[in-house]
Parts: structure tokens; sequence; C-alpha cells
């Protein structure tokens, strides 16, 4: 009976270890900088802060579902966080993102794209 209980609490106490560490990107991120051919363009850029601020939204929800918003665009994707990874996927195709700081940063075909969480 001792092994059953030590089994179980064990069983619990990983499952809410690994859902802790994934709750850190649940959540609404928003796009707040984007940074092509080493120029950085942020939302207080006076020419370009609008098109920062609407370029990208990720919703991330628990249990692995969310939803990728760009450019006008959405798109329903699952998730799976490893560290300060998060891998997402949309349509069959994966893009991980890092945790930095604050910051959620992905590169899609080599345009870094910073995220801040929207509390």
């Amino acid at each position: 009976m001792k092994k059953i209980l030590a089994v179980v609490l064990l069983t619990l106490t990983a499952s809410l270890l690994l859902t802790g560490c994934s709750s850190k990107f649940h959540g609404t991120w928003k796009s707040v900088a984007i940074e092509e051919d080493g120029k950085k363009y942020t939302t207080d850029d006076d020419d370009y802060g609008d098109m920062v601020k609407d370029f990208m939204t990720i919703e991330i929800e628990s249990g692995g579902e969310g939803t990728i918003k760009a450019s006008g665009e959405s798109k329903d994707m699952e998730w799976e966080a490893d560290g300060d990874t998060i891998t997402m996927t949309v349509d069959g195709d994966d893009q991980d993102a890092e945790l930095d700081d604050d910051e959620l940063v992905l590169d899609v075909d080599g345009v870094k794209v910073y995220l801040e969480k929207d509390e």
C-alpha cells in the first residue's frame, strides 16, 4: 500500500512540475519588436510602430492548444514546452520560440519577432 501511495504522489508531483513549467507560456503574447537585416523596429518607432503592434499575436492556452494571428490571418496551433523553449505546430509545420527574460523570441525565415505577454 505504501508503494502505491508513493507512486501516486510521485506521479502527481511530476505532473504538477510539468504543468508549472509550461504555465509560464500561458496567455496572450503580442509583438513588440521585429528585427530584420540587423535593423530592429519597435512599437515606439514613428514609421513602423503600428505595423509592429499589429504584426503578431500568439494565444497560448492550457492543454497544448492556441492561436497565432499574423498579418491579419489567424491559425489554430498545438504546442509543447521544454524548459524555456516552446514548439508551436501550425498546419504540420513546427516553429520554435525561446523565452528570453520576459520576451518570447521566434525566428521566422531570418526575421526575429519579439513578443511580450499581455497582462
